[in-house]
């Protein structure tokens, strides 16, 4: 129901805050937002830009969603597409150089070096690497370079791949070289297929800038669900605390966290709003949240205003906005069997609950669960076993 840059983040953010925050500290401040699948959570959260100091006459942000026009198709195909699209924007910002980032990445970068690089070596392009994750190294494409730091291959990395540096997704054009491929309506719609790799195999600079920070695409269930447990390290390796590099994000107005007396509090990140009556252990509790009396939080991301009801226990679980888990019901027991309709985006063990889903009293939900948006108590027909999915039905009530 929304694009992953829209999914909130580290109990005040949103994952695209991230991006945003990075170009502003870096004076970057002329910014094109390509949103394309569910813009009006990016919509809402952005705005004119002002949490980032991007409300201004000259440059700013602009969200650029797809729209009909007279010779082109209105659907963004690729992000090479969505350039192609708006080159016209592009071009009359009249840059020398376009940075074309992923909203998807959790990561503090100052872009000034990088620029620097690649305007010291006459770069047509600059790659920003990163050493493979060591979860779905697959997802990444694997990045080979000489001596020099010249790319001389850019490939899908695959399982038999040995090569330990992939692309950031993080890509700094010159301006004009990009421009003149947007141009051609040969083009294909995917920026690293039919842009970048073209640049490689002809022989152009491109370069690889190595970025050793802390870096992580967020766009699994899984790696959202580590990089939070990141936050809660003893020494965390992205520090959100750091004055000189702050995250910024629209703050909402909501009274202080109350921790009563029956509150227990460790290891955990804690949001403003939030009431804790119960036990909150190695979690990440975002604004408004209410964990009752005799509950258990354990291991789990709990979002915006939802509710855990007395005696509730929760254990590796991800839930949704304004999401209700009634008394004594327990989310996240049993063996970890891979869910049935989703085995590859849920097999580590968690349990999701989807935005406003309703969980009844005494309720048993195994690992690797999906509890759909806006299920309703009514929809459920006893315990959930590991790796079930339970979704709202279709004409039973009017709500």
């Amino acid at each position: 129901m929304r694009p992953a840059s829209a999914l909130p983040f580290g109990g005040k953010y949103r994952v695209i805050d991230f991006t945003l925050s990075n170009c502003v500290h870096s004076g970057l401040t002329r910014i094109g937002v390509l949103t394309q699948y569910a813009p009006l959570s990016l919509q809402q959260h952005i705005g004119i830009g002002r949490a980032w100091d991007l409300d201004r006459r000259d440059g700013g942000i602009r969200l650029l969603q797809p729209y009909v026009r007279q010779r082109e198709t209105n659907w963004y195909r690729g992000t090479a597409d969505a350039l192609v699209q708006n080159r016209n924007v592009i071009g009359d910002a009249q840059a020398r150089h376009i940075l074309v980032a992923s909203g998807d990445l959790i990561y503090k970068m100052d872009y000034g070096p990088l620029i620097e690089r690649h305007e010291s070596l006459g770069s047509a392009l600059t790659v920003v690497t990163v050493p493979c994750p060591d979860d779905e190294p697959e997802r990444y494409g694997a990045i080979d370079m000489d001596a020099s730091g010249r790319v001389v291959r850019f490939e899908d990395r695959t399982a038999a791949s040995t090569g330990t540096t992939v692309s950031a997704s993080i890509y700094l054009f010159r301006a004009r070289e990009l421009l003149a491929r947007l141009e051609d309506r040969a083009l294909g719609p995917d920026l690293v297929r039919d842009v970048i790799r073209p640049m490689v195999r002809e022989g152009l600079p491109v370069h690889a800038f190595p970025f050793d920070g802390y870096w992580r695409d967020v766009s699994t269930l899984e790696a959202y669900y580590a990089s939070h447990m990141d936050l809660l390290r003893e020494r965390p390796p992205i520090n959100l605390n750091d004055p000189d590099w702050l995250i910024y994000t629209p703050s909402e107005d909501r009274a202080p966290t109350l921790c009563s007396n029956g509150g227990d509090i460790a290891s955990s990140m804690v949001a403003h709003g939030a009431r804790i009556e119960g036990t909150v252990r190695h979690s990440v509790i975002f604004p408004g949240v209410h964990v009752g009396p005799n509950a258990i939080v354990e291991d789990s991301i709990v979002m915006h205003d939802a509710r855990v009801l007395p005696g509730a226990t929760l254990h590796g679980a991800i839930v949704d906005k304004q999401a209700r888990i009634g008394e004594n019901a327990i989310l996240g027991v049993g063996e970890p069997i891979p869910n049935r309709e989703h085995p590859h985006d849920l097999s580590s063990g968690l349990c999701v609950l989807g935005k406003g889903a309703e969980v009844p009293a005494g309720t048993r939900i195994g690992r690797n669960t999906l509890i759909e948006t806006r299920v309703h108590e009514t929809d459920f027909s006893g315990d959930v076993p590991s790796g079930g999915t339970v979704r709202a039905r279709v004409g039973v009530r009017a709500r």
